[in-house]
């Protein structure tokens, strides 16, 4: 079964990300699935992501292009993330406050979020503040990786563990 089958995905929706251990490969994975039906798929990042993540996305530019710009590199590529900075290796996304504006001024079918960062760990507990879904958000998929399972509850494999201590 496919990603977006199994999570009754519907145009028009704003899905964000939340966990760790595989938020951005979920991301890359259902956007190319819905790419390949021939939507026209959003996705940008409410925290940060990895350059070497982005590097998996198949277009991205900055949010602040002029929209059209932005509808003609999703009519170019069919799948486009956008993103606000880059430094030290990280690319930032847009305040969260944006996503109203983008989902007023774009012709995307839907727009894909990575809305939470755990560092790299397998699994993850929230700290205040956490995760960043904006509230446009019509569904939300919670990701935990299988290989935290039997692993410590330590700094190495958990974000946030004394959450979960």
């Amino acid at each position: 079964m496919r990603l977006h089958t199994a999570f009754d995905v519907m145009r028009g929706d704003v899905v964000a990300f939340i966990g760790a251990g595989g938020k951005t490969s979920t991301l890359v994975a259902m956007g190319g699935e819905l790419f390949a039906q021939g939507w026209r798929v959003l996705a940008t990042t409410s925290t940060s992501i990895t350059l070497d993540q982005m590097e998996q996305l198949p277009h991205s530019m900055r949010y602040d292009s002029n929209p059209q710009r932005i509808s003609s590199a999703l009519s170019k590529h069919g799948f486009v993330f956008l993103y606000d900075a880059i430094y030290s290796g990280q690319v930032y996304g847009p305040n969260i406050e944006w996503t109203r504006q983008l989902l007023d001024t774009i012709d995307s079918d839907i727009l894909l979020i990575e809305a939470d960062g755990a560092n790299g760990r397998l699994l993850k507990a929230p700290r205040e503040n956490e995760p960043a879904i904006p509230q446009e958000a019509s569904l939300v998929v919670p990701i935990v990786s299988l290989n935290a399972l039997d692993k410590p509850l330590d700094d190495d494999h958990i974000y946030n563990p004394q959450a979960m201590i």
